[in-house]
């Protein structure tokens, strides 16, 4: 199938340019349909947008198993204080999962994080979706951005150049800086030390999830192992937590799931690992049975039916580092991500940033990259009054 591509001209150009689909780009281009039919902007114009995602599939860090298709293997989890997570698992009529063996109220979403992506995106006008485009170059104009954009659709990967009033960037900060992108101009001194400083969460993380045809374990048995894991502090699992889901469609599914740090580097005794998913595997299991040799817990921690490895580190879109050696540290609170980018002739905001990274209050999670896309959705609103 031939990636939609929108028709646009310096002289009618897109209103809003989305650049990632992840949840924070899916959020804002869900909150666009809403508001695309009631709003113009002010020069009494339709409002129009489109999405451009370089990896093959919508939903960045939120991303479910390759086996059972309903288990996290990316963002998981949701506060009780995250309102706008809350709201808009209500809106979507989803349900959610208690994490049990954990004491401060945590659910996941029954089905997989991924349930949110799909609702969103089956409210959405495919045509206005372009998957597998890589932007290259945005170069300002007076008052629109020409945007160039390669598609790994075809070999060599063919450039498309599309304009834009607007350009709302949710890649990851240190994803969107040259020379990955080239801006011209430049973004200014600030950003673009922001951006270099901001770690990507979860981007050197792997999750390994091992389904079993039973559940051999309890609360009591996982906040243990969690206990545990903590103390040793040795090996490659800094975590680990219940990831069953019962009567999904029809099906109860029984897994735990491990947070692990693979460690890539040629300098390391792990090579073999970068070449079998079996071999990590094995290796995770004999970790925790190192934590907890128990007789019991060797007879079932080895029979698991199937597993599922995800190595975010070595997703490009993500990772700007494919031998990760540390997590890094958690994003916090920074305006400076959070503020716009160049002005138009006519004195508006031209590039405005979300994604979970730049949001002021629950950076690095999901509350986080919602959060951004309402942020971002009312500074457009206010763009639009006339």
């Amino acid at each position: 199938m031939m990636p939609s591509i929108p028709e646009t001209t310096p002289y009618s150009p897109l209103s809003v340019l989305i650049i990632g689909g992840g949840l924070s780009g899916i959020a804002i281009a869900h909150e666009l349909v809403a508001i695309e039919k009631s709003h113009v902007d002010a020069h009494n114009r339709m409002i129009t947008w489109h999405l451009l995602e370089s990896q093959n599939y919508i939903g960045g860090r939120i991303k479910n198993d390759n086996i059972t298709k309903q288990i996290d293997v990316g963002g998981a989890w949701i506060w009780p204080s995250q309102q706008k997570m809350q709201k808009l698992i209500r809106d979507l009529k989803l349900t959610t999962i208690r994490q049990d063996e954990e004491d401060d109220g945590r659910v996941r979403i029954q089905g997989g994080a991924s349930r949110v992506i799909e609702s969103m995106v089956a409210r959405l006008n495919d045509q206005c979706i372009t998957l597998s485009a890589t932007v290259i170059k945005c170069v300002k104009m007076e008052n629109v951005i020409q945007v160039t954009f390669v598609t790994g659709l075809s070999t060599p990967p063919q450039e498309h150049v599309v304009y834009t009033e607007r350009i709302v960037c949710t890649a990851p900060p240190r994803m969107s800086l040259p020379p990955r992108i080239k801006w011209n101009p430049p973004f200014s001194s600030a950003k673009l030390m922001a951006q270099k400083q901001t770690n990507t969460w979860m981007a050197s993380v792997t999750k390994v999830v091992f389904l079993y045809d039973n559940k051999h374990w309890d609360v009591s048995w996982l906040r243990d192992m969690k206990r545990r894991i903590y103390c040793y502090r040795n090996g490659l699992v800094f975590d680990l937590y219940d990831s069953c889901f019962e009567e999904v469609d029809g099906c109860n599914f029984y897994a735990f799931t491990v947070f692990a740090l693979v460690d890539w580097s040629d300098q390391n005794n792990n090579r073999d690992l970068r070449e079998s998913d079996e071999r990590l595997a094995s290796v995770i299991i004999n970790q925790l049975l190192s934590i907890v040799p128990s007789q019991s817990s060797s007879c079932w921690m080895r029979q698991y039916s199937s597993h599922c490895v995800h190595h975010w580190s070595q997703v490009q879109s993500i990772s700007d580092d494919p031998h990760p050696e540390f997590v890094g540290a958690h994003p916090y609170p920074n305006q400076t991500l959070s503020q716009p980018e160049w002005k138009s002739a006519s004195g508006n905001n031209m590039v405005y940033f979300a994604g979970t990274e730049s949001d002021l209050s629950s950076p690095g999670l999901m509350e986080g990259a919602v959060g951004s896309a309402h942020r971002v959705i009312e500074e457009l609103k206010e763009s639009w009054l006339p």
